[in-house]
């Protein structure tokens, strides 16, 4: 089966190379505190995500609001936003980050296969708080290192959600100088979904050195809340079962209290 990861580079490689993040335009934004914000929930952490479309489920809601979902889904309780600016894959853009920063007060997460630090700075100036990087990304392709793209996150002052699916990656992670971990249940090379890719990560991040622990993708109900919330996760990063339902508000508010 051909790697899906391994296309996602190829993509945004060629998106830098076409000035797709060379922005000149920046949106006037001071810091939010993602960390702080999962810490200080008094519910279910959600990082709910505006996700236009998904390689595996096709065309999420294809005409969107990216503002009206930015307000159901912080009406519905969501801690923070991701918002997807990956547009070969995702149906992303970085316009759509711009307008929800220009009128939610959340912070706010790029989410985007980043491989290049001009992707940070597009990052800054459209007005995000975090950005995801891969730790395969850096580990598993020759990239760029993955300590200094993570040192040059924190100089835009941006905070980094580090995402890994395999406990090699998990070490890696845990001693990196990243803010944040998440856990995929997703694997990006097949796209094959497992929640228990969580239970069996938490259970290794015996020492976090301060970092918060987040479980991503897989999640339809609140009983998949409930299963990994057991395994000591910090919070959870939803995107394609909010995106489907008929009332995002109502829906966010399923995975915050469950």
């Amino acid at each position: 089966m051909p790697d899906f990861l391994a296309r996602l580079i190829d993509d945004a490689r060629r998106r830098v190379r076409e000035g797709y993040y060379d922005l000149i335009e920046e949106v006037s934004h001071n810091p939010i505190d993602l960390k702080l914000a999962i810490k200080s929930s008094e519910r279910n952490a959600i990082i709910a995500e505006i996700k236009p479309a998904s390689p595996t489920h096709g065309s999420l809601r294809p005409e969107i609001d990216p503002v009206n979902v930015a307000r159901e889904m912080m009406d519905g309780g969501a801690v923070a936003l991701s918002v997807l600016t990956e547009p070969d894959n995702f149906a992303g853009s970085l316009e759509n980050l711009r307008k929800v920063r220009e009128h939610v007060t959340l912070p706010l997460l790029m989410k985007d296969i980043i491989v290049h630090e001009k992707q940070l700075e597009a990052a800054r100036k459209s007005g995000a708080d975090s950005i995801l990087l891969i730790e395969p990304i850096f580990s598993k392709y020759p990239i760029s290192s993955l300590a200094r793209m993570i040192r040059r996150a924190h100089e835009f002052n941006l905070q980094v959600l580090l995402e890994v699916h395999q406990e090699d990656e998990l070490k890696r992670a845990l001693n990196s100088e990243a803010d944040i971990v998440g856990l995929n249940n997703r694997d990006l090379s097949t796209l094959k979904t497992n929640l228990g890719t969580t239970l069996r990560l938490a259970a290794e991040a015996r020492e976090r050195h301060g970092k918060l622990l987040i479980s991503e993708s897989g999640f339809e109900s609140a009983e998949d809340i409930r299963r990994v919330e057991s395994a000591g996760v910090d919070g959870f990063l939803i995107g394609s079962s909010i995106m489907r339902a008929q009332d995002l508000e109502r829906k966010v508010r399923e995975f915050v209290l469950a």
